[in-house]
């Protein structure tokens, strides 16, 4: 879900992995590189097992849990958003991530990499991609390449 708030949410962080709550993840938009720093942006994603709990009920139904987790979890006042939008991504977290960073057919020279291998988060994507890239040169000769 994205959250954008009329003034800065008072939370010394930019960012945290939440427990015991409809959410298991929250990240000030707003922060990164190149975002617009007189908006407040927030995303807010939900845990897996709360998502399959709920993944039917009406998107204005997500968006009040959320934010009142939100509240929660930062025991910051809550204060009215701007601006919500909450998405349903149904296949966003794999139930089984391949042990591997990443599949390569050398014969073939075709691969394929993201974050089902190597974790679900962009770190997995990340380290996904830079795992193909270090076997693709490897596959060119270039031995010291392979992450």
């Amino acid at each position: 879900m994205l959250v954008r708030f009329p003034a800065r949410i008072d939370v010394d962080y930019d960012g945290a992995f939440v427990q015991d709550s409809p959410l298991s993840w929250v990240a000030r938009n707003s922060s990164k590189p190149g975002r617009h720093p007189d908006t407040e942006t927030w995303i807010l994603h939900a845990s897996g097992d709360w998502t399959q709990r709920h993944l039917e009920e009406p998107p204005e139904t997500i968006r009040e849990r959320l934010l009142d987790a939100f509240w929660d979890a930062t025991g910051v006042a809550a204060v009215p958003p701007g601006y919500v939008v909450a998405h349903r991504w149904r296949y966003a977290l794999p139930t089984e991530p391949l042990p591997d960073r990443c599949l390569f057919d050398g014969d073939l020279k075709i691969g394929a990499c993201g974050d089902w291998c190597a974790g679900p988060r962009i770190e997995g994507a990340f380290l996904s991609g830079a795992a193909m890239a270090g076997t693709v040169l490897a596959s060119l000769g270039h031995v010291d390449c392979e992450v």
